[in-house]
This record gives C-alpha cells, structure tokens and sequence, in this order.
C-alpha cells in the first residue's frame, strides 16, 4: 500500500520529512503487517476556493492517479472549521483520502503528528483506530492533552471530522499558528526598524544623562518602560501593515479573536527577539567602550555588571520605540508574507481582495 504525504511549503513540509522514516513501520505495527506500507513525501498546495478554504475531495482522485498512491493524506498549516469547531482531521473514505490540519494540534510533536497520520489511514483502510478505548477517547498515558471529539460522515462519499472543542482546544488552536507563522522569521524583514533601533540605542553608551537615568530608574519602571516600548512597535507593526483582520462568515467573532491574537502574538514574539538582541549588541558595546572608572565617576558611586545591565536595557527599550517609527520604511507586504504562514498569507490576501472590492 503506497501513502502520498502531501504537505504544504514550510512547516508542514518539514514535519512531513520527519515521517518519511518512522511512519511505514507504524503503520505496519499498528494497522496491517501484511500490506507492505510505502511512504511517499510530495511537497504540494492545493488551491484555495473563493472563501479561502482548501478542498481535498474534488483533486483527490486525480492527484492519487497521478502519483499512483493508495491513500493520500494532506498536511496544512490552513485553518478549518466545521459544524462550528476547529478541525483537526478529516477523512473521506470514497476518495481514499485525508487531511491533517496542523494547527488544532498545537505545538506539533512528531508522534502526535505520526498518532493523527495513523488514525486517518486506519479510517481509509477499514480497520480499528489503535489508539482509541471504547468509549472513543484516547487514553492519557498516550496524549494528556487529547481534547478530540470525532463527527461520523452521514454517507461514505461524506467527510468525516476529528475537531477540537472548548477552551483548550481554542488555545491548542491559537497555539499552533503561532508556531506556524515561525515569528523568528519576521524580525530580518524588520531591517530598517532595528537599524533605527540600534542607532538611538547607541546613544545610551555615548549620553552620560542617560547613564544616570538608567542608574537612577528601579527595576519596576524599567520593566515598564520596556513594556510601554514594546505595546508601541507591536501596534504600530499592526495597524501600519493592515495586519488587523475582520473575517465575515460563520463563526466570525471567534475567528476574529482567533485570528488576531495569533497576529498579536507572533508580532510579540518577533519584537522580543528582536528587543533581546537590541539589548545584547548594546550591552556588548556598553562593556567595550565605558570604562568602569569612568562610568563610576559620572554616577558618582562604584559600579559593577548590574549597572551595565541596566544601562542597556533602558537603552534598549528607547532603541525599540524608535524601531516602530523606522519600520514605517520597511515593505508592508514583506512584512505580512514575513508574519504569517505561507497558506494563511494567501489566505488573507483573498480576503483584503474581497474587502477591497466590497469598498468599491
């Protein structure tokens, strides 16, 4: 029995890789030890329909043919509802194929990952789920976190649903496209706001006043510099971007929160790697060029390290604040293919189309 494992470009790509060794002999173990499994990895996007949904069903039996697999499963990094739940998995038992949404599983591990492939072609293959008890839960010595509630197709040529319900299942959610936005990669498209931010950092080694400020402000209004700092960049790098979305349709409040606290977060996320690496370059800088006698003098007390720390770290959130102004210079539409997941980056270019036709 040969598997095409289709995945979206980037995360699930990646994770796909990571079954291309283990998974046969799972699948071996767990559902048929004389089907002979095969394992096939194809990087591939479907494409997205007007509402900025993917649709396995109608390519699956041509896109089976083509690379002559047995079952296909789809890996993505889109996120889907259904009967008003986020989905995990789905399943269609006459096209012989599923899907697998990776962000309803959170931070992915790879034998949650591997648990979800599984389950889907046991489905397809007719045979027992080997990972559920009776009353169709999976056990907790298995998964803790397993919050899955599974919806029966009506007809086998019906979708059938693996989805994730209630707070957690929310945060699971929330959780996973974040990781999927990988936000480390938006801070080399914010160049020209952490070039402003290290030059008005840089002032805080040559300007004695700021010395003495930073030696004078306790840890409590430092870290509330730093908050206000950071409040500033990630509001900016929202609303100057048009990275706020309103998504119309079912469940649109909660894909809204959803939606934009995943934006919010991984925006977060970027600003404080790129804050703590504003702060190490000062901090490295601050150590070369103050010489201790000298810094000790002007505050007129002896110095050791914790000075030097929070002479940085005031400047840091200063250079943060004037980061937000520099990222005005930065490409609005790199910084959004930079924040988002390639497939929801699509995704919501349909839906500033659609906004921008609605406008006219």
């Amino acid at each position: 029995m040969v598997v095409g494992l289709m995945a979206d470009a980037g995360m699930p790509l990646v994770r796909a890789l990571e079954l291309e060794k283990t998974l046969p002999e799972q699948l071996r173990s767990r559902l048929d030890s004389a089907a002979g499994w095969e394992l096939e990895v194809a990087e591939f996007s479907l494409p997205l329909d007007a509402s900025g949904e993917v649709e396995l069903n109608e390519h699956a039996q041509k896109l089976r043919e083509a690379g002559q697999w047995d079952y296909l499963v789809y890996l993505t990094d889109l996120p889907k509802y259904e009967n008003g739940e986020p989905v995990a998995t789905s399943r269609n038992t006459g096209s012989r194929s599923a899907v697998v949404v990776l962000p309803a599983l959170g931070i992915v591990r790879r034998k949650r990952l591997q648990r979800a492939v599984v389950q889907v072609l046991a489905a397809l293959h007719g045979v027992g789920d080997p990972y559920l008890r009776d009353d169709g839960r999976v056990p907790a010595r298995v998964d803790p976190l397993s919050i899955e509630r599974r919806i029966k197709a009506d007809g086998a040529e019906d979708d059938s649903f693996e989805t994730v319900k209630g707070l957690r299942g929310r945060l699971l959610l929330l959780v996973g496209m974040v990781r999927s936005n990988r936000p480390w990669r938006l801070v080399p498209s914010l160049s020209t706001a952490m070039a402003a931010a290290l030059a008005t950092g840089a002032f805080g080694i040559f300007y004695t006043s700021i010395w003495s400020m930073a030696d004078y402000l306790p840890p409590q209004r430092l870290s509330l510099i730093t908050l206000l700092s950071v409040m500033v960049m990630g509001s900016w790098l929202v609303f100057h971007n048009g990275l706020w979305e309103r998504p119309v349709g079912d469940r649109h409040r909660e894909k809204r929160v959803i939606y934009n606290l995943a934006t919010l977060l991984t925006i977060l996320s970027a600003i404080l790697l790129m804050y703590l690496a504003l702060f190490a370059v000062i901090l490295a800088g601050a150590l070369v060029i103050i010489d201790a006698q000298f810094l000790a003098l002007e505050l007129g007390h002896g110095v050791g390290f914790g000075e030097y720390l929070n002479l940085s770290w005031l400047s840091a959130s200063l250079g943060t604040i004037a980061g937000a102004l520099g990222s005005s210079l930065d490409n609005e539409e790199s910084v959004r293919k930079a924040t988002y997941s390639r497939r929801e980056y699509e995704r919501r270019r349909i839906r500033l189309s659609d906004d921008a036709e609605g406008g006219t």
